[in-house]
C-alpha cells in the first residue's frame, strides 16, 4: 500500500505541518509506503528520511490555479494503486482540479473547517464553496475532530466522512504540581493573530488577583495591539511577551495553567502538550476542544466566551477545582489509547483501503 500526501507547505514546521510529518512517519513505521508533494515554500532539512518533492509555486491564493498543471502531471504519474491524500482546503481544491477527468479519486484530510473559522475567514468560506463542486469532491474526508466532521457534513450532505484524531506521542506520566503561595504563572502558546483571541487572556488577567502573571509565547500581527491593550488594562507589569520560541516544554514545566482563549481550534495540540507537562488548561467553549477537555486533557471550558468566564475558569484551575493526580492519570491513559501514532496509522490504513 502507498499513500501520497499533497501538503500546502512544510515550512515553518509548526502545528499541522508537524502533525503531517508525524503521520507520514507513523504510517511508514506500520509498513505503508509514503511520499508527499509540497505546493509552496521549502522542505525542512531534517526530513531526509521521507520522500518529499515540491512544486515551488507561490504561497499566495493564486497557487490554487498555479499548482494545477504541475500537480496534474505529478499525480497522474503515480502508480494506479496509490492513495492520494490532500491536506486541508488549500490542497484539496488544486488536487480535485488536477484529478478531474482522470478517473482517479482522493481522500481529503481536513483540519480547520469549523463554524468560527468559516465566520472569520472569507478565504476559507470561498474555498469551502468551491470544494463542494461535484467534480472536485473527494471520495472520503478524514476529519481530525467530530467538530470538523459535523461541519463537513453540513456543508456537503452525503459526503462520506471519518474522524481520526491527530497522532501525538504520549510520554511518561507527569503528575500535576500544586499552586504555590507566590506568583501564579499563566501561559498562552500560539500565534498572535485575531482568531487566537489573546486579547481575552489579557482582559481575564485584569480581572484576576495581582499575583497572577501571564506569559505569551508566540508572535504575529497583533503583538503591538496586544502590548497596547496590556497598557490600557494596567497589567503591563504582569505580562511577558516571549515571541516565537522553538520549544515550549521548559515554559510549560514552570507554568500553573495554560490559558487558551482561541475562538476556533483545529484540534488543540497545545492543550495536549500542556497535559503532557502536568499543566491543566482553561479554555473557551469552542468546537473540537470539547472533545479534548477533560477526557484527554485535564482542565475546564469556560461557561461562556467572555473574559469574565475565562477568568473564572482560571480561578477554578488554581483553586479547589484544580485537577488532581487521578484526573491526570485517567487523561494520560485515554491519550495513550487514542492519540498513539501506531493506532492512528492503523485507522488511516483501515479507511484508506475501504
Amino acid at each position: 500500500m502507498r499513500l501520497h500526501f499533497v501538503l500546502p507547505q512544510l515550512e515553518p514546521c509548526y502545528g499541522m505541518e508537524r502533525v503531517a510529518v508525524l503521520l507520514m512517519r507513523s504510517l511508514r513505521a506500520s509498513g505503508v509506503a509514503v511520499s508527499a508533494t509540497v505546493l509552496s515554500r521549502g522542505i525542512p532539512p531534517d526530513l531526509d528520511d521521507l520522500a518529499v518533492d515540491r512544486l515551488a509555486v507561490s504561497s499566495r491564493i493564486s497557487r490554487l490555479v498555479e499548482a494545477v498543471p504541475p500537480l496534474r502531471r505529478r499525480l497522474r504519474a503515480l502508480p494506479a494503486e496509490t492513495v492520494i491524500v490532500s491536506s486541508g482546503l488549500w490542497a484539496t481544491v488544486p488536487v480535485g482540479a488536477a484529478l478531474a477527468g482522470s478517473g482517479r479519486d482522493f481522500i481529503a484530510w481536513e483540519h480547520s473547517l469549523l463554524p468560527a473559522r468559516l465566520a472569520a475567514d472569507r478565504r476559507v468560506r470561498v474555498l469551502a464553496r468551491i470544494a463542494r463542486a461535484a467534480a472536485l469532491r473527494p471520495r472520503l474526508v478524514v476529519a481530525v475532530s467530530e467538530g470538523v466532521a459535523r461541519t463537513v457534513r453540513g456543508l456537503a450532505p452525503g459526503q462520506p466522512v471519518s474522524t481520526i484524531p491527530n497522532p501525538q506521542p504520549v510520554g511518561e506520566f507527569v503528575p500535576p504540581r500544586p499552586v504555590g503561595s507566590g506568583e501564579v504563572r499563566l501561559v498562552t502558546t500560539g500565534a498572535l493573530r485575531p482568531l487566537k483571541n489573546h486579547g481575552y487572556a489579557l482582559a481575564a488577567l485584569a480581572l484576576l488577583p495581582e499575583r497572577y502573571r501571564l506569559t505569551l509565547a508566540g508572535d504575529g500581527a497583533e503583538r503591538d495591539l496586544l502590548t497596547k491593550q496590556a497598557a490600557e488594562l494596567g497589567v503591563t507589569h504582569r505580562v511577558r511577551f516571549l515571541g516565537r520560541i522553538p520549544d515550549v516544554g521548559k515554559l510549560l514545566a514552570e507554568a500553573d495553567v495554560l490559558v487558551h482563549p482561541s475562538r476556533a481550534e483545529t484540534f488543540g495540540l497545545s492543550l495536549v502538550e500542556a497535559a503532557e507537562a502536568g499543566v491543566p488548561v482553561a479554555a473557551l467553549p469552542v468546537a473540537a476542544l470539547d472533545e479534548l477537555v477533560p477526557a484527554l486533557v485535564p482542565g475546564v471550558l469556560a461557561a461562556e466566551s467572555t473574559p469574565r468566564a475565562l477568568a473564572d475558569a482560571v480561578l477554578a484551575m488554581t483553586g479547589d477545582r484544580r485537577p488532581g493526580r487521578a484526573d491526570f492519570a485517567q487523561a494520560w491513559r485515554a491519550r495513550s489509547a487514542t492519540l498513539d501514532p501506531a493506532e492512528v496509522a492503523r485507522r488511516w490504513v483501515a479507511v484508506s483501503t475501504r
